[in-house]
């Protein structure tokens, strides 16, 4: 019995596993939300395993090793075949609303992926009616398994590429029918399975399990740019990043930046995660006069209005705002940032590139979680930023809709407001979108927040501005002062951006610029923080972001949905 426990706890290590993985394929390949499918993809499998079992049970019962095997083996071909039949599949999740065809796909996808899940319930369920007599340790071993084999693909996403996770998860399928056959004596074929285990984990071409992004992913499109190259990689449960260079057309990352700006933006690398959500490194030597060009994007608005700032950066990235931090002579910056392999991109493999920005004096960098952080910190800061780590495309596809988000939530900026020190200014920037969402939702937020805090009359301590791309939402802890106005009003003048919202300003002069049709975001901002019904009568959807509801880039109104559908494609 010893050598069927060990296998069911072997092929139980394999589909948790393959599940967990699967969720980080789903992410990288896709989109981040597309990862929930693997829970339903696995219930299907392990679904259909029921009913098979139960409508076969008398002719698998008296052929168990054999069944067990042939199902383990299964399992370990159907875990690398199916994912790359998969991804042959041309799935286009972005069109699912105007090309119904594509819902066709996306059953191909679950039927190609279930089926690895589907063998492998075999083996665990099967090994349950045979040995019913003895299921307290068989079912030990399954749960003992399925915990090992959660833990260990963690572990395993740090030291390789999630394509190549792929192998040795097959390989340890077919391991396990190995396991069961040398249980049962039959020689020859433990040696045919263990050889072929031992193949597929290490002759396996590492071409076979390179994975083929959505073609609409930032990656993607940057690698269609002639000569561009991935210089390196980082693989961990936290994401997959990419270090990419373009020298026929150079990365201009610069968010907000504005059309009037007088210097260069120096080379940059950039960095994707997940194939998406680019930052970028840029060159720097030392000389601050080369990071000018940063204090001509929105984000750098609060350096206006306070000298020489605390300052505390949520969401490090490639290090641009902690060098627009220095450039504005900073007294001191707390930069945190999430994924430490980012960091150690940036400071350590191309550390000469950047300048090693989180190294430089009066820089401290902090790995950890933002919330958790300014939680745990009993200190506070005259600056908090949140900064513009997300693509542009991706945020207009809402493709972050289903993302469960805890930094933009009332809670989170009660808690950014509470860390401020009097007369101290939280600044969050997003991509400008039309119609106005994250910017209005943002806006409802922080008002609810400053409500919740005990402040009486938010609308005097909330700023917002826009540039052609994006825009930046200023609140303060105090109120903002005519001096203040006044040099907010400068600085957009002087960047050609648009005052959208200050306290006491005329609708006249909110769209001087950036000409769009109405002022949209002056009027929508206006009513917001007037509280006239203006939420329920928008189209979109911008109520609060609250730490019980935390999807702030969720936008959707079901009332609305004849209206989109009615939209050209």
């Amino acid at each position: 019995m010893t050598g069927i426990y060990v296998s069911v706890f072997v092929i139980s290590a394999a589909v948790l596993s393959y599940e967990v993985l699967l969720m980080r394929l789903f992410a990288i390949v896709q989109w981040h939300h597309f990862a929930y499918m693997a829970i339903s993809i696995a219930l299907l499998g392990f679904g259909a395993s029921g009913t098979f079992l139960y409508l076969q049970r008398a002719r698998l019962i008296d052929n168990f090793h054999r069944v067990f095997a042939v199902n383990a083996a299964g399992f370990g071909v159907t875990v690398l075949g199916g994912f790359l039949l998969a991804q042959q599949v041309p799935f286009n999740a972005l069109a699912i609303f105007w090309q119904p065809w594509q819902l066709l796909y996306l059953g191909v996808l679950y039927l190609l992926l279930a089926v690895p899940f589907f063998a492998g319930a075999n083996c665990i369920g099967l090994t349950l009616m045979v040995f019913g007599s003895r299921i307290g340790p068989v079912y030990s071993a399954n749960l003992l398994g399925s915990g090992t084999g959660a833990l260990a693909v963690v572990g395993l996403l740090y030291v390789s590429e999630s394509g190549a996770a792929l192998t040795v998860i097959s390989a340890t399928g077919i391991a396990a029918g190995a396991i069961t056959l040398f249980s049962a004596g039959t020689r020859l074929w433990t040696n045919v399975l263990a050889a072929a285990a031992i193949a597929v984990g290490a002759l396996l071409p590492a071409s076979w399990t390179a994975l083929e992004l959505s073609p609409y992913k930032g990656l993607s499109r940057a690698l269609a740019v002639k000569d561009a190259a991935v210089l390196g990689t980082r693989s961990s449960p936290l994401g997959h990043l990419s270090v990419v260079d373009s020298p026929s057309v150079p990365f201009r990352h610069a968010p907000g930046l504005s059309l009037n700006t007088p210097t260069d933006i120096p080379k940059q690398l950039a960095v994707f995660t997940d194939g998406d959500g680019m930052t970028a490194m840029s060159a720097f030597g030392g000389d601050p006069s080369g990071l000018a060009y940063l204090d001509f994007t929105s984000s750098a608005l609060p350096f206006h209005l306070l000298e020489k700032p605390r300052v505390l950066v949520l969401g490090a990235g490639g290090g641009s705002d902690v060098l627009q931090a220095i450039y504005h002579q900073a007294r001191s910056v707390d930069a945190v940032e999430l994924n430490p392999q980012i960091a150690a991109l940036v400071d350590s493999a191309h550390g000469d590139f950047s300048g090693r920005p989180f190294s430089m004096p009066g820089v401290s960098l902090h790995l950890a979680e933002a919330r958790s952080f300014v939680a745990a910190h009993p200190e506070s800061w005259d600056l908090i930023q949140i900064p513009l780590l997300d693509s542009a495309t991706a945020a207009s596809a809402g493709v972050h809709s289903l993302s469960e988000n805890h930094v933009y939530t009332v809670e989170a900026l009660r808690e950014y407001h509470n860390h401020l020190r009097p007369g101290g200014l939280l600044a969050v920037t997003r991509w400008l979108k039309l119609p106005p969402r994250d910017s209005l939702k943002l806006v409802a937020t922080a008002k609810q927040a400053l409500i919740e805090n005990g402040v009486g009359e938010p609308k005097r301590r909330i700023a917002l501005i826009r540039s052609w791309n994006t825009t930046t939402l200023l609140i303060k802890n105090g109120t903002l002062t005519t001096d203040e106005i006044g040099a907010i009003r400068r600085f957009c003048n002087e960047r050609s951006f648009d005052v959208a919202y200050v306290p006491g300003m005329d609708r006249d002069t909110a769209n001087r610029f950036n000409i769009l049709p109405e002022p949209y975001f002056h009027d929508g901002t206006t009513a917001l923080l007037r509280g006239d019904g203006f939420t329920d009568r928008y189209k979109f959807d911008i109520r609060p972001a609250t730490d019980d509801r935390p999807y702030f880039f969720d936008f959707f109104k079901w009332r609305s949905l004849p209206e989109f559908l009615s939209l050209p494609a």
